[in-house]
């Protein structure tokens, strides 16, 4: 297993952009952390609120934030001890009076810009993530899976947000910072919300052992549950990464079955797509397998032809030009698909495919060919190992 994380990581950081966990939800990618909030801030104040109101004017809410520390300042404060919030934040029974203010400056004064309730948990987890070298991913990843389980929700949260932005590239480095043991746990709660299982499953993928992979073939089981289903590409990425041999028949089974959801399915293709980046030439042969079982499928087969031309993968160019007269495949999308495909493989069959259809359907190949020309890229890509 060490053995192929190591490779894995070079083949991450070749092939892949440093972009957000592939298995985190797209509105996770974009959330701003609270470390992202304090580096952007001039100034992250801690203090009490006080004297919350409405200007009956305006009706416009107010609310005063008494300083009692600064996590971060800035010279615009100078000795002001009072900031107020454009906010009604009433402070009423058990609810903390204990807030966060981050604050940038305009006009040469403070201006609060985001806020949040601040328990000392939420205040000491601040500090030492302010801390933490953006260099260092080990150290910084494992930070923050420390704190996945921690009591207080923000904390935990904002710890999850920060695993969900992470590339896949470091987050296979960080593998020995990651704790089997508790992700096992949390994958199994019922109280982790689901949008966190497809990471959570990911992250055992890259630490885990074979009881790993049995405790993710059974999760895997269940897909009928909305819970499960949602976090599948995750769940199967684990799988794979841990049982290679079942994990890749499974992704087949899946993309080969059309009583399969279509979420699914898409779920399956885009944990293809990573192992492609990843791993390239070391899966070539399950990544077609997969392709090839996509195929005969019209409702998806575009999906796996247009990977296939990008990736210069041309041993299914047979099946791929099969598809073209079949009704199933008659969308528009599918045959404009096959016939990109053709007027890019090298193969003399699908050279012969093209010129018989210019007798035929001379407008399709035109069409495509000026698709092709429209969105060609600036330079060749490179030849796919």
């Amino acid at each position: 297993m060490a053995r192929f994380a190591a490779a894995l990581v070079a083949l991450v950081s070749v092939t892949a952009p440093a972009t957000a966990c592939t298995f985190c939800a797209g509105e996770l990618r974009a959330k701003q952390t609270l470390r992202m909030h304090y580096a952007a801030a001039k100034a992250v104040l801690h203090g009490q609120l006080k004297n919350p109101r409405f200007d009956p004017k305006t009706d416009d809410g107010f609310t005063d934030l008494q300083i009692a520390a600064a996590l971060k300042d800035d010279p615009a404060r100078g000795t002001q001890a009072v900031v107020t919030l454009r906010s009604y934040l009433p402070v009423v029974g058990s609810t903390p009076s204990e807030y966060l203010v981050f604050c940038g400056v305009a006009n040469g004064k403070l201006d609060p810009t985001f806020g949040v309730a601040a328990t000392p948990a939420i205040v000491e987890y601040l500090k030492a993530a302010a801390k933490l070298d953006d260099t260092d991913a080990p150290a910084k990843l494992g930070f923050y899976f420390k704190h996945l389980d921690s009591p207080d929700a923000t904390v935990s949260a904002d710890a999850f947000f920060e695993l969900a932005r992470a590339a896949d590239a470091d987050i296979i480095r960080a593998a020995k910072e990651f704790e089997p043991a508790k992700l096992r746990k949390l994958l199994a709660s019922p109280d982790t919300p689901a949008e966190r299982l497809g990471i959570f499953a990911f992250l055992l993928g890259v630490s885990g052992g074979p009881a790993d992979a049995a405790f993710l073939a059974d999760l895997l089981k269940t897909t009928a549950t909305e819970r499960t289903t949602g976090a599948f590409g995750g769940l199967l990425a684990g799988y794979i990464l841990l049982a290679p041999k079942d994990g890749w028949a499974l992704a087949a089974a899946v993309l080969g079955d059309a009583k399969q959801s279509y979420s699914l399915r898409l779920s399956t293709i885009v944990t293809v797509r990573f192992f492609q980046a990843a791993r390239g030439r070391e899966c070539r042969a399950d990544v077609l397998r997969c392709c090839a079982a996509l195929l005969p499928h019209g409702d998806l087969a575009d999906q796996a032809i247009e990977d296939l031309r990008r990736w210069g993968y041309w041993e299914l160019t047979a099946d791929v030009l099969a598809q073209f007269p079949k009704p199933t495949h008659a969308a528009p999308i599918v045959r404009r698909c096959i016939v990109r495909y053709a007027l890019c493989c090298p193969d003399a069959t699908a050279k012969q495919f093209v010129a018989a259809l210019r007798q035929t359907d001379p407008k399709l190949v035109k069409h495509v060919e000026e698709m092709l020309e429209l969105f060609a890229p600036a330079t060749p890509p490179k030849k796919n190992p």
